[in-house]
């Protein structure tokens, strides 16, 4: 029965996305909303079959299969099937619509254990699930018409209008006070984080990095531009990142993969600033689409792009991937201490003592032609 389950939620929440964006129910960019969503089901499905119980997968695999049968419903919804099977699909995606935001809440509330720890880690989970219910059976009940069909749910109680739009109404920023919350509960554990641990915390936020960064570059992008594929990557970054943490692969790697993260960002940042400054200041002598004004940017990007990276990586470095920065000391401080040193044992010595700083070996030992 369990691997059913879990077969299924992989199933519906793969299927779901690719059949809603073949079916056209998303128009320009936001056709490539739906398989943003496409590795929430594997990377849960996948972290269950490696641990097995793991909540931390659970959750992954929840929104994944919820949010793949809200894209299916929504696919026969938009089809020509007769209205009676369009309208109990559409209630379908509506009442699936708030549950995987739910599930996402949830999944910030028990990561990286899996399990509510704290008194109030269990309030919010009891506040979350009281929500969920709620929140379904406003959604079954509201007279309201449906955006697809246009007609209400074929459960509506037309008497309970009032009372079903408090709900159905704000009923999303209900969802975001509960996420603040649990992103509260989360500074707090990772706070108090150490090993393992502390470094499933850093997985967690490199992947909201790159959700953020990709998402903002995606605000100033073109409804038209192919480059909206970027979407895509926003919406797989979070689940592999959890992923990689869960199953604790590479972990020791998160360090240098954050700084680097950051530095090309900022690097990225920086020489944009830099491009539009030459633009703005050549304009006033030369038209905006000039050669010349293409070629200097170009030029003096390339100049700065070497310099201004090595400088802002050895500035984040001393942040985000302190070891690898305060070993490059220890070795520098060493290969400076050789001008000095001309005794072989001092010499052993000081190769013995840089080694055990730097990489920290259980045993360690030296064999020294005669």
């Amino acid at each position: 029965m369990r691997r059913f389950l879990l077969t299924l939620g992989l199933v519906v929440g793969v299927i779901g996305p690719i059949a809603v964006a073949i079916g056209g129910a998303f128009e320009g960019g936001d056709s490539l909303w739906p398989l943003a969503w496409l590795a929430w089901a594997p990377a849960g499905y996948l972290i269950l079959q490696k641990r097995p119980g793991n909540g931390v997968g659970a959750a992954l695999l929840f929104v994944g299969a919820t949010m793949g049968l809200s894209f299916a419903t929504l696919a026969i919804a938009a089809t020509e099937a007769t209205l009676g099977l369009r309208v109990w699909a559409e209630l379908v995606n509506v009442i699936t619509g708030v549950v995987p935001w739910l599930g996402i809440v949830w999944l910030v509330l028990v990561y990286p254990s899996g399990r509510l720890a704290t008194t109030w880690e269990r309030l919010t989970g009891r506040w979350i699930v009281v929500f969920g219910i709620i929140a379904c059976a406003a959604f079954t009940l509201s007279p309201e018409p449906m955006y697809e069909t246009g007609v209400p749910s074929p459960l509506a109680v037309e008497a309970l209008g009032p009372a079903t739009s408090i709900i159905t109404g704000p009923g999303f920023f209900f969802v975001i006070a509960l996420l603040l919350v649990a992103i509260v509960l989360l500074v707090r554990r990772w706070r108090s984080s150490q090993g393992i641990e502390r470094m499933q915390f850093r997985w967690l936020f490199l992947g909201a990095i790159a959700f953020i960064t990709v998402l903002t570059i995606g605000q100033f992008l073109p409804d038209d531009s192919n480059a909206l594929y970027l979407w895509l990557p926003s919406g797989y970054a979070i689940p592999a990142t959890i992923g990689v943490a869960v199953l604790r692969y590479r972990l020791y790697e998160i360090d240098r993969i954050i700084s680097r993260t950051v530095s090309y960002v900022l690097v990225v940042g920086m020489l944009g600033l830099v491009v539009f400054g030459l633009i703005a200041g050549l304009a006033m002598f030369l038209p905006s689409d000039d050669p010349l004004v293409v070629a200097v940017a170009t030029l003096v990007v390339f100049a700065l792009f070497n310099p201004l990276r090595l400088r802002v990586q050895r500035v984040v470095d001393r942040r985000f991937n302190r070891t690898r920065y305060d070993a490059e000391r220890v070795m520098e401080g060493f290969a400076d201490s050789l001008r000095e040193r001309v005794d072989p044992e001092r010499v052993v010595d000081g190769w013995i003592s840089t080694v055990t700083r730097t990489m920290q070996p259980s045993e360690i030992a030296v064999w020294i032609r005669e």
